[in-house]
């Protein structure tokens, strides 16, 4: 049985971009992981037979503060690479993550970048 863990909206302040001011300012960015977790009993009530959301954000959050991406391309993937290390139950993985504060001249919501993974084998 495959089920569906996701965090949505989840704001982290992180200094990611090209530009000098995104480095040496920093803004928000916002992250909605989704996992699909393949679970062998789905009647099983145990923690330890799926994924922890708390354990996903924090995932996250600590990528964005011990590294500093100028693509968050690169983030996304970093994201769905450690997630999929960490939880063997994941067999794919969706990252989106958007950036509303990007040093653009249009006017946007917000800007982003969305990835997918899928577990080899």
């Amino acid at each position: 049985m495959t089920d569906r863990v996701f965090v949505t909206n989840l704001c982290i302040h992180g200094f990611h971009g090209v530009a000098k001011a995104e480095k040496s300012l920093g803004q928000k960015f916002y992250v909605d992981i989704d996992c699909w977790v393949e679970r062998a009993d789905p009647d099983s009530d145990h923690m330890d037979d799926t994924v922890c959301y708390g354990s996903l954000c924090d995932i996250a959050e600590q990528l964005s503060a011990r590294t500093t991406f100028n693509l968050i391309e690169t983030f996304a993937h970093r994201i769905a690479g450690e997630v999929l290390d960490r939880f063997p139950a994941v067999s794919a993985i969706r990252v989106r993550i958007r950036k509303p504060s990007a040093p653009i001249r249009h006017a946007v919501d917000h800007v982003g970048v969305e990835i997918e993974q899928r577990r080899n084998g």
